[in-house]
């Protein structure tokens, strides 16, 4: 079998994109007020409608997460994910062009900031593809065994990790810069 129709692939990606989308919605839901903030300060949408899709993009990715684990709903969860992540891509990207990267991204709320910059854009580029080719390859990567639930879960969770890890250790740098520069 080929890796592009394993189902140990599949379930890697597709148990990724469920803890991305799961924790970047728990993460903004208690902080609400700070994340219309955040919707704000990205100056992309009129004032009027800032409010709205800060409450709304929590909900979105709890309902992508919740539909990529059925399998009915799977291919069109993955496809909306990769609509949603290249939404936040093309945001990011317009205020880098904007010289505007000392603003926060937004994207896992957990009280440190993350500017942007080109490789936010990079990496929600690498995640859209992926979600787009898991909708297109789930419904020929066959059912997948409990080796490859188990083992394909555990490295979407490690592959989590890191990221998180690199998120915050972009936060930690950019807060470093931030406090040499103003103590200087």
């Amino acid at each position: 079998m080929t890796l592009p129709a394993d189902p140990l692939f599949a379930t890697f990606v597709r148990a990724f994109l469920v803890m991305l989308f799961l924790g970047a919605a728990m993460s903004k839901l208690p902080r609400r007020e700070e994340f219309y903030g955040v919707v704000r300060n990205f100056r992309i949408l009129p004032e009027a409608l800032a409010r709205p899709v800060a409450l709304a993009l929590p909900v979105a990715e709890l309902v992508i997460a919740g539909a990529l684990l059925a399998s009915p709903t799977a291919p069109a969860a993955a496809l909306a994910a990769a609509a949603l992540l290249a939404v936040f891509g093309v945001a990011i990207a317009v205020n880098v062009l904007r010289g505007r990267t000392a603003i926060d991204c937004g994207c896992l709320r957990g009280g440190m900031k993350q500017p942007l910059g080109w490789m936010l854009v990079a990496r929600n580029g690498v995640f859209a593809a992926a979600a787009v080719w898991l909708s297109l390859t789930l419904s020929t990567a066959g059912p997948a065994d409990v080796l490859s639930l188990t083992v394909g879960t555990a490295a979407a969770a490690l592959a989590m990790l890191i990221t998180l890890g690199a998120s915050l250790l972009g936060g930690l740098a950019a807060a470093g810069r931030s406090q040499s520069s103003s103590s200087t």
